[in-house]
């Protein structure tokens, strides 16, 4: 009986585990044609600085339960990649096949420098806060130095404790897995909400770039010709009677 039990336990363990440990970052610009990696060139008058933490840290999740970080094989990984590439990557990447959208930056060279890059999930028992941060200057050539800033934050119940305590009771669950479909887990709060910030940046830094969008072309619409008076019937049956 014993065994029986124990042997439950370890597999709702692993389960919640694998669940909590499956979190991906997937932070791009989002473009409909986006891919994770691009043959980017190399700006020789364009300087990219960024934080120290960044090559070995994109994300920080911090989970309540199942915190096993340091065990081989199983321990959390609190530090994340992101899969379409470091900060820096992104921002030579969008230089390197989007030019167009930053003329004065390609043309007369600058600096960007990311001050603070701050994207993390902190899970608590029965909250859960996701941040995003982003400070940034931007020189572009000779030009004063213009400051970018982003923040955004998602707090929800989409957290460790009341997803076990959901399983056990069973009932719960019903409503935690449409509250998470309203939501999104922890892994889409994060993603979106870098996603965000990115696209923020980049606006920014196309502005500064001096790129303007050229708004659409709205099609000429066909104006029906006016109706001649003497072929339309009403009138002409006057026009007859005269």
């Amino acid at each position: 009986m014993f065994s029986k039990v124990l042997h439950t336990l370890i597999c709702l363990f692993t389960i919640f585990h694998l669940i909590q440990c499956s979190t991906s970052i997937r932070v791009y610009r989002p473009f409909p044609t986006e891919s994770p990696f691009e043959v980017i060139k190399t700006f020789t008058r364009i300087t990219i600085v960024t934080p120290e933490t960044l090559p070995n840290r994109f994300a920080y999740f911090s989970p309540y339960l199942y915190n096993t970080k340091g065990l081989p094989l199983i321990g959390a990984e609190n530090d994340l990649l992101n899969e379409y590439g470091s900060l820096s990557y992104l921002i030579r990447k969008d230089l390197s096949i989007r030019p167009e959208n930053y003329p004065l930056l390609i043309a007369e060279g600058g600096k960007i420098e990311i001050k603070e890059f701050l994207l993390e999930s902190i899970d608590g028992c029965f909250l859960n806060d996701v941040n995003f941060k982003l400070r940034a200057e931007i020189q572009i050539g000779k030009r004063q130095t213009e400051s970018f800033e982003y923040s955004d934050q998602i707090r929800s119940h989409v957290t460790d404790c009341i997803l076990t305590a959901s399983s056990i009771t069973v009932v719960p669950l019903i409503w935690y897995v449409a509250y998470t479909g309203y939501r999104g887990n922890r892994e889409d709060q994060m993603n979106q909400l870098g996603r965000n910030g990115i696209e923020a940046f980049f606006t920014f830094l196309e502005i500064q770039s001096g790129y303007t969008k050229k708004a659409g072309v709205t099609p000429n619409k066909s104006v029906a010709p006016p109706l001649d008076p003497i072929r339309d019937p009403k009138i002409k049956e006057i026009m007859d009677t005269l």
